[in-house]
């Protein structure tokens, strides 16, 4: 068992570790950043043919063509009627609880008219269409899908491209089923930088989108921080991190699930941990 790296800020040489915890950067290393460039040079210079060609290099497929990396939307409803009974509950409690918090937020335009007939406002109006990258690699999360997707929808985004990588081929079912609940409208297995790419730059197959949003590793943070500029971002996302601070009075059921959310649990074949965040978990029990 890996031991737990403690830091007191008391301690003389707390500042020291603290920057060199902090120094490293993985989305910034040098030779990410040049594979990167390479890979968007070529998306954008090849379209789908690139694309094909790295999904196959990356996530060890062996597909002819750009038809064999897009699902249907029977194939998402497949992933969801296949689901157990709780994690279909799971999902949509979480779905629920997602949309009317961001039904909230909505915003709307105005306008007024001054005395000299001048008429002044803002007009808010959705985007046409959204990319939203959810990670397939070493975990597959169903809350990116569902934190993501539901608020462009309820914004009013009219058309909302997915793209998740499947290595060696394996699909999780509930991502899929998470994009049927959350109304996502086409879904491409495709990850990594290529697939920053071709949202940003379009091919012949997948459409160029306004904005990309969703977290991913190394390469996708430095992919979406080139082609922020041709598109919108949500924002260079980092490493899953959490600080709880807490003192006596706290629940030690809710500090350690919040702990635990972090710590891991796709090892164990839990349940997205950032499902317990949308309010799905009882404290302490990890039930649904």
């Amino acid at each position: 068992m890996v031991a737990i790296k403690r830091l007191s800020t008391v301690d003389a040489d707390f500042k020291a570790k603290m920057d060199a915890l902090l120094a490293f950067e993985a989305a910034q290393d040098d030779g990410i950043e040049r594979t990167v460039i390479g890979i968007l040079a070529d998306v954008k210079a090849r379209g789908d043919a690139a694309v094909v060609e790295y999904s196959n290099k990356f996530d060890r497929l062996s597909v002819g063509g750009m038809a064999d990396l897009e699902l249907s939307k029977a194939e998402m409803q497949k992933a969801l009627d296949s689901l157990p009974a709780a994690q279909r509950q799971a999902l949509e409690a979480a779905a629920q609880r997602v949309r009317v918090y961001h039904e909230k937020q909505q915003l709307e335009g105005w306008s007024y008219t001054e005395a000299d007939g001048t008429m002044l406002g803002q007009m808010i109006t959705p985007l046409d269409r959204v990319g939203l990258y959810v990670p397939g690699g070493k975990a597959a999360y169903p809350s990116s899908v569902l934190m993501n997707a539901i608020p462009a929808k309820v914004a009013g985004v009219k058309e909302l491209i997915m793209v998740v990588p499947t290595p060696g081929g394996e699909h999780n079912q509930l991502v899929l089923a998470a994009a049927c609940l959350a109304g996502v409208d086409r879904v491409f297995t495709i990850g990594g930088a290529q697939a920053v790419g071709a949202l940003a730059y379009g091919t012949a197959t997948i459409p160029q989108v306004d904005k990309i949003v969703g977290p991913g590793n190394a390469y996708v943070a430095c992919a979406k921080r080139r082609v922020f500029g041709i598109v919108g971002i949500d924002m260079i996302a980092g490493p899953s991190e959490i600080l709880v601070v807490a003192d006596g009075s706290g629940n030690p059921d809710w500090v350690a699930m919040d702990l635990f959310s972090q710590a891991g649990t796709r090892r164990t074949g839990a349940v997205d941990p950032d499902l317990y965040r949308c309010g799905l978990y009882r404290s302490g029990a990890g039930q649904y």
